[in-house]
């Protein structure tokens, strides 16, 4: 059969969309790609937010119309949640996090229906591996852990993924990385529900598993996709401090500046613990890239509130913040909680720190003019390459080769990025 895959969420569900398509490929599937015409239309699903829904619901309806005749199979945490209304949404099959991993078995036999084992996480550890590697990307992701144990009080992803940590083995961790690297990626992106977490199962850490990854072989460079402030601890920050090919970018998630709303969050840290964690970081780099997540409009944000989620960005000169309106999600406490904000106050937040967080990352941006970095070229086009340095910057310059590390000297900066020269061209 032809089958394409389309992916939404998460750098775990890219990964995990992988797999699938090299499982479907061993048992002789054609994974064709988004726009193609296809027997069986797989979705990957995201749930984080109402939002996150809201864009499965209408990919189902659009491939309905557009493709009467193909199958469509809803998979992942939206299902795991919602397996009914995946069907009521016209999905044939509805299939959660634990059945994916084995969704030739229901789309070769295409019996209609849910089947989603709601106590999957129980028992089930994360022993996915990808080997093949992932042809015609840049770099590649690998899947190290799976589920939160953490009690977030408006995140439902915990529900849909399992509240149990199951992380992977550290030496099928390492053979993994060895092989994408082997296949030609240059740039490996370690990723979680909860990454921070991975190990307290198995008896690890996940500094255990980053001293592993630098003994192996090879030019490439990795990163890590998420932590939270308290999975920051000295063995993580000696790694840092020593390594050559870990990146100095680190998504770090703060949510709220306000510690009122942080406890009410359930984060268990205060904005007095990010900013260290940041300290310790610049201190490794002074220009140590940190990215990171705010919700605005949490229940009862004042603001006052509002406003200290706004100096936290600006004190610690974040390179990129990721803002989400706070979404009531059906099953979270914070869905019931007392003081739940209109949705013009959520949008005049979200505009007000968008605009503040264009101008700070503009200005971190231009602390980096004059440095020399390594880019990851992704594509080329008309003579000019883009791609991302290892502080996770976008630069566009002539030259280069698309899926190398290349030396470059950062001469300027845009409103999304850097213009920089490549150290073989004369121009820029």
């Amino acid at each position: 059969m032809k089958i394409s895959i389309i992916t939404f969420g998460c750098k775990v569900n890219q990964y995990e969309s992988e797999y699938i398509a090299e499982r479907l490929e061993e048992r002789g599937h054609i994974i064709v790609p988004q726009e193609a015409e296809a027997d069986v239309y797989i979705i990957n699903s995201c749930a984080v937010t109402n939002t996150a829904e809201r864009k499965v619901q209408h990919e189902i309806r659009r491939i309905r119309r557009t493709h009467p005749n193909s199958k469509i199979a809803v998979v992942g945490c939206y299902p795991q949640l919602k397996p009914e209304e995946a069907i009521k949404d016209g999905a044939d099959i509805a299939l959660g996090n634990k059945e994916k991993k084995e969704i030739f078995k229901y789309i070769e036999s295409l019996k209609k229906g849910s089947f989603v084992d709601k106590a999957y996480w129980l028992r089930d550890g994360a022993v996915e591996s990808v080997s093949s590697g992932y042809a015609g990307k840049t770099r590649a992701f690998v899947k190290v852990e799976d589920g939160c144990d953490r009690a977030c009080t408006y995140c439902a992803i915990r529900l849909a993924r399992g509240t149990k940590i199951r992380s992977k083995p550290l030496e099928l961790v390492v053979e993994e990385v060895k092989k994408l690297v082997n296949k030609g990626h240059q740039e490996i992106v370690i990723t979680g529900i909860n990454l921070g977490r991975y190990g307290v199962d198995i008896g690890l850490k996940l500094e255990d598993l980053l001293r592993q990854i630098e003994t192996i072989e090879g030019d490439f460079r990795y990163r890590l996709s998420s932590l939270n402030p308290e999975d920051i601890t000295d063995g993580i920050l000696n790694v840092f401090r020593n390594s050559e090919k870990l990146c100095h970018h680190l998504h770090l998630s703060l949510q709220s500046g306000s510690d009122r709303i942080l406890k009410l969050m359930g984060r268990g840290y205060t904005s007095s613990d990010f900013l260290k964690i940041v300290e310790k970081l610049r201190e490794i780099d002074e220009v140590f890239s940190i990215t990171t997540d705010v919700i605005v409009g949490f229940p009862t944000e004042t603001a006052e509130d509002f406003e200290k989620s706004v100096e936290i960005v600006e004190k610690a000169l974040i390179s990129r913040v990721h803002i989400f309106r706070f979404s009531p999600k059906e099953g979270t406490p914070a869905a019931k909680m007392k003081g739940q904000l209109p949705g013009n106050v959520k949008r005049d937040r979200a505009t007000e720190l968008e605009k503040v967080a264009r101008e700070v990352a503009k200005k971190y941006r231009n602390l980096l003019v004059g440095r020399r970095v390594r880019v990851l070229i992704e594509r080329r086009r008309n003579g000019f390459s883009t791609g991302y340095d290892e502080y996770y910057q976008l630069h566009e310059m002539l030259g280069g080769r698309p899926g190398k590390l290349e030396k470059v000297t950062i001469v300027g900066v845009t409103d999304t990025g850097m213009v920089s020269k490549h150290e073989d061209s004369e121009k820029w």
